[in-house]
């Protein structure tokens, strides 16, 4: 794993239970500088060993997000890819631990997550709270 991430995950293990961020936003500042907005999602996922807890890596990819010139859009359509796909279980975990709804269209995040809801019996609560959450917020 390349030094600046490995950095920026420490720190963000130790500062996620932090009133809020502090030396994170920066770390993850040099990980977007290093590696650069392109496919981020996707090549974070491929260098981050699977020994580190995908809460944590969702903690790193909603931090990406506030870094990258589109706010994150980049990174929300390719985890959306990992949705579509629905094949692998830990993609579908960070996916669902965002702080975005994932798709752009409501109806789409409603048959996508059903789908891995009923593929996915671990994961089927988290799905549904989000297709609720969704339903309650206004232009959701």
């Amino acid at each position: 794993m390349h030094p600046s991430l490995k950095q920026a995950l420490d720190i963000i293990a130790i500062e996620r239970n932090a009133a809020e961020y502090d030396l994170a936003f920066d770390s993850v500042r040099e990980v977007v500088s290093v590696f650069g907005e392109l496919n981020l999602a996707n090549r974070m996922f491929e260098e981050i060993p699977q020994t580190v807890a995908e809460g944590l890596v969702a903690d790193l990819f909603n931090l990406l997000a506030w870094q990258t010139k589109d706010n994150g859009s980049a990174m929300t359509r390719e985890v959306e890819t990992w949705l579509r796909e629905g094949q692998d279980a830990r993609k579908i975990t960070i996916a669902l631990s965002l702080d975005v709804y994932p798709f752009i269209n409501a109806h789409e995040m409603h048959q996508v997550l059903s789908k891995i809801a009923a593929a996915t019996p671990e994961l089927a609560e988290k799905c549904q709270a989000l297709i609720t959450l969704r339903k309650a917020t206004p232009h959701g």
